[in-house]
């Protein structure tokens, strides 16, 4: 998979990017987690290509400072205006000053402007994506391509009160979206669905553009050919256990985990990282609600970034928990291509019993009431945790007594004899950095106490096993702060993050201890 760099220090963007090239084998990594640096000054100017020849400038310097030139990677930046006709009689208004006019500027007084000019409401946004092409400078004089596109629409009549899309957060209550209506829509883009919107999507043509190109010179390639999964012909088995909250699903996990060596995925973690991804740690945007969205409107998410986390760990036996919905599981069998045949259990108990069961394991996450449990029983039905009974009814298998009988019961089922030996030789083959490893490491070490704690206390934990050259905690604090993973619960605390291990990561670091 081919990184490419986005400079921009807006989390929305960077969003809006990776969904923009969902359908390549491109992972989109913003600069600062990259390298933790600043992105490039952009400065307040209002010629086009000033703008984007400075904007280039300054980034090429930072990212020369940051990068080795041995590694010949690719870095883009983007650059948004408008141009609201009525009010660009001298110079495109307000042009590339877009996001300083938006935070002056109100809908009424905009409103009446436009009346007192006769009332002519259309408007045009743009979007220049500025390629870096390091490997290809031949193809571009100034060492860069530029690929543009627009939308042509009106600001509306009259302004809607709406919340941001918690899915899509591009589609927002806040930016110049919120008030224009592409042309043919009598709704403003960020209210229509994400269907609609893509067909009026302002930046999506240039991003296309520069995609086709990277593709047409064999740079990249489409994402995920489908698998023969289908057609092996072997013994072992990649589970995909599913059912709803409290039925055992991790309980088991962890048992094949301990007797048989499997990596343990959860797939919730997956979905809080799209989720923080999107809106960060803070947000008031409910994450159950998120969830409902995405899997009703890009089923694959989670099971895409589940695929592919196998794939960068060089996972051998690996079970997955937590799929909601019947879309999850087709993709996930659709696109595996690992030497694993995928089978899939259905864990289920009486409800009652798992409603004391969250009660007795206290989880952040856990409903504190019965009401609100059922409640969110509902919900996970209607993502497709319904539909996936219906359909696996002869693979489920009831946890209602002891443990012993649950894991006997599945192993009758589903384990070959000799699988044992097997998985043993297989498992611990993780890979990890060595300052990834030390942290997963240091923090198994607290699995047991469910305790969060902040980077600096990380750090210290952290030295306090390190026979040689302690880490500095600046270190600890960057590999935090860049970017967000799936192998970490996150806490607000008295305003501070603090961390500990996820369910998958308290899985990836049980395979990285050694022997």
């Amino acid at each position: 998979m081919l990184e490419i760099v986005f400079f921009t220090s807006s989390p929305i963007k960077l969003a809006h990017a990776r969904y923009l090239c969902r359908d390549y084998d491109v992972l989109i990594t913003g600069f600062r987690e990259k390298t933790f640096g600043a992105t490039y000054d952009e400065p307040r100017i209002y010629d086009r290509d000033q703008l984007i020849d400075l904007s280039y400038q300054d980034a090429l310097k930072r990212w020369e400072k940051n990068v080795l030139p041995s590694e010949d990677r690719l870095f883009f930046i983007e650059d948004t205006s408008v141009a609201i006709e009525a009010l660009s009689t001298k110079q495109e208004t307000p042009g590339l000053d877009i996001k300083y006019w938006m935070a002056e500027t109100n809908f009424a007084a905009l409103d009446a402007q436009l009346k007192a000019l006769g009332n002519n409401r259309h408007a045009t946004v743009r979007s220049d994506v500025v390629l870096h092409l390091p490997l290809q400078k031949k193809l571009s004089s100034t060492g860069y391509l530029q690929f543009t596109s627009s939308v042509t629409g009106c600001i509306v009549d009259k302004e809607q009160v709406f919340d941001t899309n918690p899915m899509y957060p591009w589609l927002d209550n806040k930016t110049f979206n919120k008030w224009f209506a592409p042309d043919s829509c009598s709704l403003p883009i960020s209210m229509l669905p994400i269907s609609e919107a893509d067909q009026h999507d302002f930046r999506a043509q240039a991003f296309l553009n520069m995609l086709a190109f990277l593709g047409q010179h064999k740079i990249i390639n489409r994402r995920f050919e489908p698998s023969v999964q289908n057609n092996l012909e072997v013994e072992e088995s990649l589970f995909v256990i599913c059912g709803p909250s409290c039925a055992g699903k991790t309980t088991l996990a962890e048992y094949l985990a301990e007797r048989y060596g499997y990596y343990h995925i959860e797939a919730s973690d997956f979905m809080y990282l799209s989720y923080y991804q999107r809106h960060g740690v803070d947000s008031s945007v409910n994450i159950g609600n998120f969830a409902e969205q995405a899997l009703h409107d890009q089923p694959e998410i989670v099971a895409e970034q589940i695929l592919s986390n196998i794939l960068a760990n060089k996972a051998g036996p690996v079970v997955i928990t937590g799929f909601r919905s019947p879309l999850e599981v087709d993709w996930f069998q659709h696109y595996y291509m690992g030497g694993y045949r995928i089978v899939v259990v259905y864990v289920t108990a009486d409800a009652a019993l798992r409603f004391e069961r969250s009660v007795i394991r206290q989880r952040d996450d856990e409903a504190g009431n019965r009401g609100t449990f059922d409640r969110r029983d509902a919900q996970q039905a209607v993502m497709g945790l319904e539909e996936l009974e219906r359909r696996f009814m002869p693979d489920r298998i009831e946890n209602n007594g002891r443990l012993e009988s649950f894991f006997n019961n599945f192993e009758m089922h589903y384990v070959q004899s000799q699988q044992s030996g097997y998985m043993s030789d297989k498992a611990g083959h993780l890979t990890a950095d060595k300052l990834e490893s030390l942290i997963l490491l240091t923090l198994l070490d607290k699995w047991s106490s469910r305790e969060y704690f902040t980077t600096t206390e990380i750090a210290h934990l952290l030295n306090q096993s390190l026979d040689g050259k302690p880490k500095s905690k600046n270190n600890v604090s960057r590999y935090f702060n860049q970017r967000f993973y799936p192998y970490f619960d996150i806490k607000l605390i008295d305003g501070k993050r603090k961390y500990r291990l996820s369910n998958t990561g308290y899985g990836k670091a049980r395979m990285l201890r050694p022997a």
